[in-house]
């Protein structure tokens, strides 16, 4: 999670109002949670999870935070029973597009990709390095390219990545591309790109848009339509025209710190969608997907502050585009443990403590039933409406400070709302990191 989700939290500070009366509410429902609740120590416990699963073509796993080892294991178990029992298509995750497609094609087994894990893992450069170059990553992909060996390559499952922060990366890229097809091409993507890149850095940019009012939009536009104009197709041109499209929204992203409200979160979420479509038509009219991003992402945020705000992100945009029927969101959370995060902004990784949740909140209510770790399915008549308030619900980013976590780590959320199932586990622990 950015570091614009922080200033999210920090916008979204909880009223001081109302803990002691949900502290009451999180007693009188931990009965109420230990009937509906269906613990698991296996994958195998998770058939009643993946029987609610039927014909939906999104499957949304979140996380309270981006550096707790139970979060990735259980997603993964949970991803591969809706590979190899349900047929889904790919999994994309909150990571960096032009990495993430290097090593598709490793689980892929194309020709142009990496020839091991490690080699494509490589392909993973960009701080925070614990989210993506962990062993349980690591073992994930293992699978996948060992899945994959033997069929079709038409249908073989792939890993992409939704985000756009890797915008040079995904600019070089599109060079690269255009190069192969027609060098004259590539030329004017290279001159119509150091718009942007004559610049020292972002910071430089805004400087720059905010005194002279102009910006390089425009620019990176016509790279686009440059790519449409090559003539190609398949895997190839795909993906060029994604790495197009990061450079592109990635400026959209940037420039909107120049503006008030949630202009700057929004583009970068409406990406996330953009990227979950794209990867849908790709793969066919029947075609599912699973994407892995944060809670404060694929959790409709129409159930949260964060709408007060005009923000929206992937869980709202996929329901309301694709219907409630066709999304299945499950939310992850936990009560106390460790996890791996930065005080600030490319700051040093740091072991940091998850402290219990704060009182009246979620986690408290779900920690009060005395079970270790289950799920729950929120849309459940009983449960739904002894939920139907608003509480606070915690969120840990790739920066965090568990001494101030009480102030701006919780979005107010009516969870019902919010998520179709939720899965909770009461201790976690860290990322089992590869550098």
């Amino acid at each position: 999670m950015a570091i614009f989700l922080k200033r999210f939290l920090s916008l979204l500070l909880l009223s001081m109002v109302f803990p002691a009366l949900i502290s009451v509410q999180a007693q009188d429902n931990s009965e109420l949670l230990q009937q509906h609740a269906i613990e698991f120590k296996t994958a195998a416990d998770f058939d009643q999870l993946l029987d609610q699963i039927d014909s939906q073509k999104l499957v949304l796993m979140g996380e309270a935070s981006h550096g707790t080892s139970e979060f990735y294991t259980w997603r993964a178990e949970l991803s591969k029973r809706l590979i190899e029992e349900k047929g889904f298509n790919f999994i994309a995750v909150e990571g960096d597009w032009p990495a993430m497609s290097r090593i598709n094609e490793f689980v892929k087994h194309k020709e142009t990709g990496p020839g091991t894990v490690e080699e494509a893992m490589d392909y993973i450069d960009r701080w925070p390095l614990w989210m993506w170059r962990n062993q349980e990553v690591k073992d994930l992909l293992t699978w996948l390219h060992e899945y994959n060996r033997d069929r079709p390559a038409d249908e073989r499952v792939g890993f992409y990545g939704v985000d756009l922060y890797a915008k040079q990366d995904a600019m070089s890229q599109v060079v690269r591309y255009l190069r192969d097809v027609d060098i004259e091409l590539a030329s004017q993507a290279e001159r119509a790109y150091t718009c942007m890149t004559r610049y020292g850095g972002i910071q430089q940019y805004l400087q720059m848009v905010n005194r002279s009012g102009e910006h390089c939009g425009e620019d990176l536009e016509g790279v686009l339509t440059l790519i449409r104009d090559s003539g190609g197709e398949g895997w190839p041109f795909f993906n060029a025209e994604q790495n197009a499209k990061v450079a592109i929204n990635a400026e959209q992203h940037y420039r909107g710190n120049l503006q008030r409200g949630a202009a700057s979160w929004n583009a970068r979420a409406s990406h996330f969608y953009l990227t979950a479509q794209r990867l849908l038509e790709f793969y066919g009219s029947e075609s599912r997907g699973i994407i892995w991003a944060h809670n404060t992402h694929i959790g409709d945020a129409r159930a949260t502050d964060m709408a007060q705000q005009g923000a929206h992100n992937i869980g709202q945009l996929a329901k309301e585009d694709l219907g409630e029927e066709n999304v299945f969101a499950i939310g992850f959370g936990t009560y106390q443990g460790r996890v791996l995060a930065g005080y600030e902004w490319e700051g040093e990784m740091q072991n940091m403590e998850t402290p219990p949740a704060r009182s009246g909140s979620w986690e408290e209510m779900l920690e009060a039933t005395g079970l270790e770790q289950f799920y729950l399915f929120l849309d459940r008549e009983e449960l739904s409406s002894s939920l139907e308030s608003w509480i606070p619900h915690r969120a840990i980013g790739v920066t965090y400070n568990p001494d101030q976590e009480s102030r701006g780590n919780y979005v107010n959320t009516v969870l019902p709302e919010r998520y179709n199932a939720f899965v909770f586990i009461r201790e976690t622990g860290i990322l089992d990191v590869l550098d």
